[in-house]
């Protein structure tokens, strides 16, 4: 796969969102809810069917709203680490992607409390996803208990799959 050449939060967001079919936004209380395999997911987010403009991006960007998007299509992986070893699983996650060929990987903060590896890598190949998926999950849980989740995960429902949109862009 070819490195995607991204310079800015900026053309990272617009990345993300290119290929997105509607959005979500934050809000104060319980928007919605979703039930799979007896397990009740409640979300503050509330959907919106539409595409996201850049008035809206730079809203998010401005902390004024918290936008997300559903990752429900297989064209990228997210992963996300809430532990205290963050440079160490960024490093180990990094090693892992090249090893599979992945060489789009963008590292973000949505807040201080975690950080996103981004990585676009598909082209609807929903098997090339699974087994990559599998893979590297395996290769996580073999080093890193926990403290980490992938997305999409297809044991979740669709809104147990957003993205909170990055705020800012910290390595290429």
């Amino acid at each position: 796969m070819t490195s995607q050449s991204i310079n800015s939060i900026e053309e990272l967001l617009q990345l993300i969102v290119d290929n997105s079919n509607g959005y979500y936004i934050k809000q104060k209380n319980i928007s919605s809810f979703n039930n799979k395999d007896g397990h009740t997911i409640y979300s503050k987010f509330k959907y919106f069917d539409d595409s996201i403009t850049k008035e809206l991006l730079q809203e998010h960007l401005k902390n004024k709203i918290t936008l997300a998007i559903s990752l429900d299509s297989y064209k990228s992986m997210v992963f996300e680490y809430y532990g205290d070893r963050k440079e160490a699983f960024v490093a180990l996650l990094k090693y892992f992607l090249n090893e599979e060929g992945i060489k789009n990987i963008f590292i973000t903060n949505s807040d201080s409390s975690k950080i996103t590896i981004f990585s676009t890598l598909f082209d609807n190949n929903t098997d090339f996803f699974v087994n990559l998926e599998k893979k590297i999950k395996k290769k996580l849980y073999d080093r890193l208990m926990e403290d980490w989740r992938v997305l999409p995960d297809s044991s979740r429902p669709k809104i147990g799959n957003l993205l909170t949109l990055p705020r800012e862009l910290i390595k290429v």
